[in-house]
C-alpha cells in the first residue's frame, strides 16, 4: 500500500518504490530519456540511483494509481538538486499535476535554501514547466555536445 503524503484532486504524491520504477521507465517521456541519455545513463539506472541514494524520492499517482512521474531532492557535495522524471500521462493529468509542482518544488526545496539541476534547451514543457515552479535559468551549458540550460529553484 502506498503511503500517500498528499492529494491533488484524484492525483496523489507517495513515496517511491521499486515497482513505480518499474512501472515509469518503459514508459518514461522521449524528452526526459534524451536528457538522461545526454548525462550518460538510461531511464531505469536514473530512477533507481535516485531512489536509492537521494533524500527524497516521490511519486505522483493517478487517478487509476498508476504512477506518471517520479521526482525528489538529492545532494552533491554541499549543493541539492531537483528532479522530475515523468510519462506522457503526466499531460493527461496536466491541471493536478501543476497544481501540486508548485507545493512539492517549494517542500523540496526549503531544507536546502536552493535546488539545481540542468534542463535540455529543447524540452520546452519542462522550460515551461519550471518557470511555473519558479526556476531561474542561470548559463548555458553543453553535455553530449547538447544544448542545456542550468537552473536554481530558490527557496521562497
Amino acid at each position: 500500500m502506498d503511503k500517500v503524503l498528499s492529494t491533488h484532486g484524484d492525483c496523489k504524491v507517495v513515496v517511491a518504490t521499486h515497482d513505480h520504477v518499474e512501472r515509469i521507465y518503459p514508459y518514461m517521456r522521449k524528452a526526459d530519456q534524451i536528457e538522461i541519455a545526454c548525462m550518460g545513463h538510461e531511464p531505469r539506472q536514473s530512477l533507481l540511483s535516485a531512489l536509492e541514494g537521494d533524500d527524497v524520492t516521490l511519486t505522483a499517482l493517478d487517478a487509476e494509481g498508476v504512477p506518471i512521474a517520479m521526482f525528489g531532492v538529492g545532494q552533491v557535495g554541499d549543493q541539492a538538486y531537483i528532479w522530475c522524471l515523468g510519462t506522457e500521462s503526466v499531460s493527461d493529468n496536466s491541471y493536478q499535476f501543476l497544481k501540486a509542482s508548485r507545493e512539492w518544488t517549494q517542500r523540496l526545496t526549503k531544507p536546502y535554501g536552493a535546488t539545481f539541476n540542468f534542463v535540455h534547451e529543447d524540452n520546452h514543457v519542462a522550460l515551461k514547466w519550471l518557470k511555473f515552479c519558479g526556476a531561474i535559468f542561470i548559463r548555458k551549458l553543453t553535455f553530449s555536445n547538447q544544448p542545456f540550460f542550468e537552473f536554481i529553484i530558490p527557496s521562497k
